[in-house]
Order: structure tokens, then C-alpha cells, then sequence
């Protein structure tokens, strides 16, 4: 045995680190089961106070399981592409907004990159791209194409590392964040059961900016304008449900104001209906002497009549409509009313000078807010801007949504500002989250969404470990049957071969997945596969009348060239699906790497351990190749 001292001393280095590796594992199911023994929430809180960083040690170090075996969430992201475009537009028309619509249908069936169908759309009409993109008139249509094609894919490049700064903020465990197509984003949470949370984490844009509130009487006179266009225009019933009937009194009273408003004779009110024949905006909408508002219910439609092209024509180039991002009141039937603003198009300052953000409570600890430092330049601006308007109000706008509309008391020349009229600490640490990770280049949208629950992961665990276990068994019966002891070897490595692998994926922090558990199976059968090719060489070996020591030496080294072949030829196999692939085969890749390492280990250092122990304290070979 002196010969395997480096062997035996390399077994046990690698069966203690082993245990090393797995023991937070073990210690995480232990802190889990002990917190489900408890009966009050009360006894819980006390034991995870006292235990958290032994827990949370635990949790981190552990072996990692995938979104198919603990649940979680799989989201398809969409990014905005031809949003990006339009505002990329330096000016628009008719035409312009006709072809927009026409390739806005088409991408719904056609997977081509956006900017070609743009391109071959504008070559249909006989039109020039370079009238509506770059300062550069004489470009060709291929050229601006090819530019609008890289700035297309650089914006999804970068909104894949922003969502996985954010998602790496939130703290999900092995993420899986792949592009898949010219627009789309795949993310994978294993473990995240918040939806909504989710949801606004990844679909925020994060748009920063600061914009100048305009006076609510010149507002009036837009919307004035937007409303007598559409009354003109369109049936009332295509623009969506009107106000509730606890409401319709302050239609009529907006209808009365706009009759004060332009010195007319104020007529009794109208009916109902006339009234949503005559004004179908302000049937929509409440106004209350400094105040414009509307339903929850009718806020959405609200917000897609304002953006359709054709009103936007109608409202001045520099004025803009954002709701608030929360009611400030509720109906005595319990609807939420939200404040409808009036707002400088242009921004005083956006969210590309913010450096610092930090989510805290207000000095008075009533309501949770977000404070903000800016850089250099955006000190500047914002004393200017604070300077030039004070007791004016500057609203905070994030996403086009109003969070804020504080009135200017004194200049402020620190950089500093503050956004409040948040729920809850936590949706003031998520709003951090997106701001410290910063703004997608182009909103995007959730495409496809699967929920995986709790008790299916478990059931894909259960699974998994049977088709593991009956794999084991038959294997393991199929090396006792036909090689008898030597089969029992055999399949004592076979164990220590799981064992290894999953203390390696624990090591490594990889995430063991349903087809993980696939390519563990399969290694199951490479490990067995590396024993039969030196048993049956030492049986050869054997029958020539060899003696059983050399028989086994010579069936080691001389099986040992055609081990190595089919290993590495199979672990090449995997690094290739690895690299190449995404999402589960690249979980089943990276368990089936191990395992070959692992297998080549246990077959060949193992086995002929135990053999040679085992010729050695026998003298007469005891074991029996079948």
C-alpha cells in the first residue's frame, strides 16, 4: 500500500473537503427545520435574531438550486425598440406616424430587426430616412439603417447589464439574464415570489427628470382644445367608460367652467349624455378650480389619448401631461383620484447627473423618501434652475409619472433633492435599486411571464431524486450482477462520485437544476462505463494466466489511455453546450463537466485503492471480476 500513499492522502483531502463544501448545505436544512418547528412568529423572529448571521452564512454557501426545483420566476422581456427610434426622430409628419403605425403591427409576426422594416416600409413610400434621422440629409437609407441597427442592439446590450445590476441588487441567487433574438431579454429568479415586486423592478425605466409645472389655466386651454377636437371628431363611446355617476357632477362643472371661460352665457346643465357627446374629454376628466384630476378607472385611457398622434398635434410642442404616481384623495364610493399635471416638455435636469441615491425616512420618520446627490454639473443646473423659479413648483417625474411637484422655497446650490409620496420603505429601496443601476435606454415590456410555485419545484425534486436513485440502483445491481465483488467497488466509487459532484457544484456556486440532476444521471453511467473498461482487461489479463496483482495493474494502465479518450472527448462535449448554450443546457453542461472529472477520479484512484487493499491483506485475491 506504500505506493498509494499520495492516493489515500488525496481520497481523504477530497472526502474532508467534501464535507466542508456540503456542510452549510446540511446547516441550511437544519435552520429551515427548525424554524418551521416553532408555533408562534413570535418564537421565529426571536431565533433567526439570534442566529442571522449564522443563518445568512448558510443560505449563502449553500448548494444552490434552480428555478425548476425551488420555483421562482421565468420573465420575457421585451425591449421598446421602436420607441427608441421614434424619440430618436428629429421631426415627424403625417407620413411619418402612418409608417410607424404600419411597422408597429408588423413586428407582432415578423421576428426582422426593426430599423430593416422601418427601412424597407420608408423604400415602399418612396421616402428618405435622413429626413426624419441625423443631421446628415444626403445619407442613404442602407446608411442610416446600419446606424439605427447598432444603436438598436447596443440599447439591448445595455438594458441586459442594467436589469442585471438591478436584479444583482435585489439580491435573487444565481440569476439567469440571457438575450434571445435582436429585442428580447430573458430572465430567469429562482426563489422570488413577489411578483409585483418583480415587475416593477425589471419594467421601471428609471427616466429621471426634472420638470417646471405649467399654470393649470393654460393647461385648461389644451385640453379645451383637445376636447372640442374630439367631439368634433370621434364617438364618445370610442375613447373608453366615462366618469361614474358619483362624478358626472364634476364633468358638468367643468362644462360650466369652460362656458365661464370663454365669457358665454351659462346655460343650464345639460343631460348626461350631452354632456358626453359635447366634451369627451372633460367627461373623463374632473377639474377643480387649481386642480385636474380623474378615476383610477380611467387614468389608462386618459394616458393613451393624450400620446396618440393625433392629439399630440394638438397640444403645444413644449407642454406635457403626467399623472401622479399616487391618489391624492378617494371617492365616497372608494375610487382613487389622481392629480393630472401640466409640465414643461423639455427637462431642467434628468437622472444621468444623479450620483449618489440612498432610501430613508423623512426627518419627522412619518414617510419613507429617497434623497440624491448630484455630480458637478448638475449642482449647477439645479441652483440655476431652483435660482430662476422660486416659489414655483419643480416636479420629480420618474417614467413620466409625477412623484413629487415640491414649491421652490430657495435657491438650492448643494445639489441635494428628495423624491417622497412612496408607500413603503420597500418601494423606496426598490426605487433605489433602479436609480443606483441606472435608466434603461428604452422601456420595456413584459412579453412572457411564468410563475414556477413552490410545491412544483418539489415535486421536480422528488422527481429528479427518484429517476437519480432508480439510475443508481439498476446500475449499481447490473455491477454486482456481472462483475460480482469487483462490481460492488464499483459502485462504492460510484457513491463518492455523487457525492464529489455535489460538493463541486456547492463549491462552485454553480445551481444544480431538474436537468443538472439529467447530466448527474448520465455521469452516473459514464463513472460505471470508466470500471467496466478496466474490469474487462483484467479478466483478459487474468485468463492469460497472469497473476491477479499484475493482471490488475496491467488492466489499469493499459484501459487507462481509452478512459481518458471518452472523458475528454465528453467533457469537450460539455464545455461546448456550455459556452453555446443557454438556461437548462447550460445547468446540464456544467453538472456533466464535473461529473467526468470527478468520475475519471473515483474509477481510477478509487477502485484501485481498495483492490490493492484488499489483494494486500488477503495475499490470495479475494475479489471476483465475474
Amino acid at each position: 500500500m506504500k505506493k498509494n500513499q499520495f492516493r489515500i492522502f488525496l481520497t481523504l483531502a477530497l472526502i474532508l473537503f467534501s464535507g466542508v463544501l456540503l456542510y452549510p448545505t446540511f446547516q441550511s436544512y437544519r435552520f429551515t427545520g427548525k424554524l418551521a418547528s416553532f408555533s408562534t412568529p413570535e418564537d421565529s423572529i426571536e431565533y433567526v435574531n439570534s442566529n442571522r448571521q449564522s443563518i445568512q452564512s448558510a443560505q449563502d454557501k449553500q448548494l444552490k438550486l434552480g428555478l425548476d426545483l425551488q420555483g421562482g420566476m421565468h420573465v420575457v422581456l421585451e425591449v421598446d425598440v421602436l420607441g427608441l427610434i421614434e424619440a430618436q426622430a428629429r421631426n415627424r409628419d403625417e407620413s411619418f406616424d402612418k409608417i410607424l403605425l404600419g411597422v408597429k403591427q408588423e413586428i407582432k409576426t415578423n421576428s426582422t430587426p426593426i430599423p430593416t422594416l422601418l427601412s424597407n416600409a420608408f423604400d415602399a413610400e418612396g421616402l428618405r430616412l435622413s429626413r426624419y434621422f441625423y443631421d446628415d440629409l444626403r445619407a442613404s437609407n442602407a446608411e442610416i439603417t446600419a446606424k439605427l441597427l447598432s444603436e438598436s442592439e447596443s440599447a439591448v446590450n445595455r438594458a441586459k447589464e442594467i436589469i442585471r445590476n438591478r436584479v444583482d441588487q435585489f439580491g435573487v441567487a444565481e440569476p439567469t439574464i440571457t438575450t434571445q433574438g435582436g429585442r428580447r431579454i430573458i430572465v430567469e429568479l429562482p426563489g422570488v415570489s413577489d411578483k409585483e415586486r418583480v415587475r416593477r423592478l425589471l419594467k421601471g425605466t428609471a427616466k429621471l427628470e426634472f420638470k417646471l409645472v405649467r399654470d393649470n389655466a393654460l393647461a385648461f386651454k389644451v385640453l379645451q382644445d383637445v376636447n372640442t377636437y374630439l367631439a368634433k371628431a370621434y364617438q364618445f363611446d370610442s375613447l373608453g367608460a366615462p366618469l361614474p355617476d358619483s362624478l358626472l357632477s364634476v364633468a358638468a362643472l367643468a362644462q360650466k367652467r369652460l362656458q365661464d371661460s370663454l365669457s358665454t352665457r351659462p346655460d343650464s346643465l345639460k343631460s348626461q349624455d350631452e354632456l358626453k357627446r359635447e366634451n369627451p374629454l372633460f367627461a373623463l376628466l374632473g377639474v377643480e378650480q387649481n386642480l385636474i384630476y380623474t378615476t383610477e378607472i380611467n387614468r389608462v385611457k386618459l394616458q393613451e389619448l393624450l400620446t396618440r398622434p393625433d392629439v399630440r398635434r394638438r397640444i403645444p410642442t413644449d407642454f406635457d401631461f403626467a399623472f401622479d404616481a399616487r391618489p391624492f384623495s378617494n371617492t365616497e364610493d372608494g375610487l382613487k383620484l389622481y392629480r393630472l399635471y401640466s409640465l414643461k416638455r423639455e427637462a431642467e435636469l434628468t437622472g444621468k447627473n444623479i450620483t449618489e441615491a440612498r432610501s430613508t425616512m423623512s426627518i419627522d420618520g412619518s414617510r419613507p423618501e429617497v434623497t440624491m446627490k448630484m455630480d458637478d454639473e448638475g449642482a449647477k443646473i439645479w441652483g440655476r434652475v431652483t435660482g430662476a423659479n422660486i416659489n414655483k413648483q419643480i416636479a420629480i417625474v420618474l417614467d413620466n409619472t409625477v412623484f413629487s411637484a415640491p414649491v421652490v422655497q430657495s435657491k438650492i446650490a448643494n445639489g441635494s433633492s428628495v423624491i417622497n409620496g412612496l408607500e413603503s420603505m420597500q418601494e423606496a429601496s426598490d426605487l433605489e435599486i433602479v436609480l443606483k443601476a441606472g435608466a434603461l435606454p428604452a422601456p420595456v415590456m413584459i412579453a412572457e411571464e411564468r410563475t414556477v410555485g413552490p410545491s412544483l419545484g418539489a415535486d421536480s425534486i422528488r422527481n429528479g431524486m427518484l429517476s437519480l436513485l432508480f439510475g443508481f440502483v439498476t446500475v449499481g445491481l447490473f455491477m454486482i450482477v456481472y462483475y460480482r465483488s469487483a462490481g460492488m467497488i464499483a459502485n462504492l466509487a460510484l457513491v463518492f462520485n455523487i457525492v464529489f459532484v455535489i460538493a463541486a457544484l456547492a463549491g462552485f456556486s454553480a445551481t444544480l437544476t431538474l436537468p443538472g440532476i439529467a447530466g448527474l444521471v448520465l455521469t452516473i453511467g459514464m463513472a460505471v462505463d470508466a470500471n467496466v473498461l478496466i474490469f474487462e482487461r483484467i479478466r483478459e489479463e487474468s485468463g492469460r494466466g497472469k497473476m491477479m496483482k499484475l493482471a490488475i495493474d496491467l488492466g489499469y494502465d493499459k484501459a487507462f489511455s481509452a478512459i481518458l479518450d471518452s472523458h475528454v472527448t465528453t467533457f469537450a462535449a460539455g464545455a461546448l453546450l456550455y459556452f453555446f448554450g443557454i438556461g437548462p443546457i447550460k445547468g446540464f453542461a456544467v453538472t456533466l463537466m464535473i461529473g467526468i472529472a470527478v468520475s475519471l477520479f473515483t474509477a481510477i484512484v478509487i477502485t484501485k485503492i481498495v483492490l490493492d487493499w484488499i489483494h494486500d491483506r488477503e495475499q490470495t485475491s479475494s475479489v471476483s471480476f465475474g
